[in-house]
């Protein structure tokens, strides 16, 4: 009798060790090729505004640190297509067709899945009394993260709907 109550406990006692063992739901998120921005999803996000903000060009060499290599290759193909090249003329990172004077990122602490590969977050963008949001996907690269498309989300009339690269794709 005594063997046959080892028997079981050995098998509980792995069972339960096993329910407790916590895994990354994503082991390898991939390799980053271009340089990057320091910092946690909202951090980067909210120093692509500041630097998009501060230096008012579509110098997209200079952008690289805040883009994803996906992101910046398909924005580098754009800028070289004629057809294309006019989406990037004025701000192609926000619904309005001005830059705003300064943009507030939503916290990615509220966000519970710290594995997570992609997280969108809200932007609330100001041009003097005037108000609008869009969301920002950012993705992590290796130990990196960066912008990886943009949503439009304003109201607006004459504002583009969708995404960044549904725009590039479109054209």
């Amino acid at each position: 009798m005594r063997y046959s109550i080892a028997a079981l406990a050995l098998p509980c006692a792995l069972l339960l060790s096993a329910c407790t063992t916590v895994t990354p739901a994503f082991k390898d998120v991939g390799q980053r090729a271009g340089p990057c921005v320091e910092g946690g999803p909202d951090t980067v996000a909210q120093a692509f505004y500041d630097y998009r903000i501060q230096h008012r060009n579509a110098d997209l060499t200079a952008l690289r640190p805040y883009l994803s290599d996906d992101f910046a290759k398909i924005l580098d193909a754009a800028r070289r297509d004629p057809q294309k090249q006019a989406l990037l003329n004025n701000d192609p990172f926000n619904a309005s067709a001005t830059l705003p004077d300064s943009a507030d990122v939503a916290s990615a602490s509220t966000i519970p899945n710290t594995d997570a590969r992609n997280i969108p977050l809200r932007v609330t963008l100001h041009q003097g009394d005037k108000r609008w949001q869009d969301e920002v996907l950012m993705v992590r690269e290796g130990q990196c993260w960066a912008v990886d498309d943009v949503r439009y989300l304003s109201p607006a009339n004459n504002a583009p709907t969708g995404t960044l690269r549904q725009m590039i794709e479109k054209r």
